[in-house]
């Protein structure tokens, strides 16, 4: 290393140090363990299972101000989840939580991943997310899916606009799907079939102007691997959703819709919920879902029926969910599923 190198490196340390003593650093984490029962009638039950699962995740967060005045915000999460293959576990390692912020009053100009707002989950406010609690939980897979293929999880930048009176706006492009945070300085092959970039934009109201009224609205869209044609199309997704809330009761519906690349293969999901507060720390939600899929293959609909209750002891919650599949995966044939699972969830 030359002295130059040296010099400009010691520099560049005192002015690293100096910046550290204006921000402030927060460890944070979470643990979620969960008990899973299902009773599946395909293949004469052999479907049926019992498993536990486990998510934990560690926060590392800093912010401060820059030189110029504005503020920023840096960090990342290493999240480990449980029953995955080792290739899987360290993507999950590699996209969580990752980013560098540069504010000015209620704009946010992001780079990063798995930060901006996003249309992944289900778009109602019941005590507990459907698609993650069963549509991700039966054994054979449902239908009831994430909206399109929402580019979260990829490393990409954006904008983020808060107007006040609970309401956000985002707009987060990544210029290739595949580059989940593996690639290190972007300097190694992350896609086989080419560098397909994607786009999410979405509108999200909480309680607007204290009304009670919730909303999000989202479009994302994913390049096609080959060109567009008469057969194929880029693929698209769209959610729209509304909630209601005037204690103890708050309803809310969506709907979203996933285009795939094939011209004419869609999937349609209907969601609704009725959720009642029965004390400060008890709530019980009713969660109805059906999907439809026009592929020729899925010959009818997916039926979602579940009750969710939830209760919080303070620092971890209590999340029990029981849900009735019928016609899993759309098939008519495929047999229903019963299943229950028990979640403790805890936040430090």
């Amino acid at each position: 290393m030359t002295k130059k190198l040296l010099a400009t490196s010691a520099l560049f340390s005192t002015l690293a140090l100096a910046g550290t003593s204006f921000a402030q650093t927060t460890i944070t984490g979470s643990l979620d363990l969960v008990l899973r029962s299902q009773s599946h009638e395909a293949s004469a039950g052999a479907k049926s299972e019992t498993t536990i699962g486990r998510e934990s995740q560690v926060n590392f967060a800093n912010k401060g101000k820059l030189n110029n005045g504005l503020d920023y915000a840096a960090g990342f999460s290493l999240e480990f989840d449980g029953t995955q293959a080792g290739g899987n576990s360290e993507s999950s390692i590699g996209n969580e939580g990752l980013y560098i912020n540069f504010i000015s009053g209620g704009t946010t100009f992001h780079v990063g991943n798995d930060w901006m707002q996003n249309a992944k989950g289900d778009n109602i406010q019941a005590v507990g997310d459907i698609v993650d609690e069963v549509g991700t939980a039966v054994v054979t897979g449902t239908i009831l899916q994430n909206v399109g293929s929402s580019p979260k999880e990829s490393i990409g930048a954006g904008v983020l606009q808060n107007f006040g009176n609970g309401i956000t706006a985002s707009a987060l492009f990544v210029p290739n799907l595949s580059n989940t945070g593996l690639s290190n300085d972007g300097g190694s092959t992350v896609s086989t079939t080419g560098t397909n970039s994607a786009y999410e934009l979405g509108i999200k109201g909480v309680n607007v102007a204290n009304s009670g009224i919730s909303f999000d609205a989202w479009l994302n869209e994913q390049e096609s691997d080959t060109p567009s044609s008469s057969t194929v199309r880029d693929l698209k997704g769209t959610a729209f959703g509304i909630n209601y809330s005037k204690a103890p009761f708050s309803t809310g519906v969506s709907k979203l819709k996933t285009e795939s690349q094939t011209v004419g293969t869609d999937v349609i999901s209907k969601l609704g919920h009725v959720s009642y507060a029965i004390s400060p720390n008890l709530t019980a939600s009713l969660v109805y879902a059906e999907t439809d899929s026009t592929l020729a293959s899925k010959n009818a609909d997916e039926k979602i029926k579940s009750l969710m209750v939830g209760y919080n002891f303070g620092p971890v919650g209590l999340l029990v969910t029981a849900a009735k599949t019928e016609n899993v995966g759309g098939i008519s044939t495929g047999g229903d599923a019963d299943s229950i699972g028990v979640k403790l969830s805890t936040r430090f």
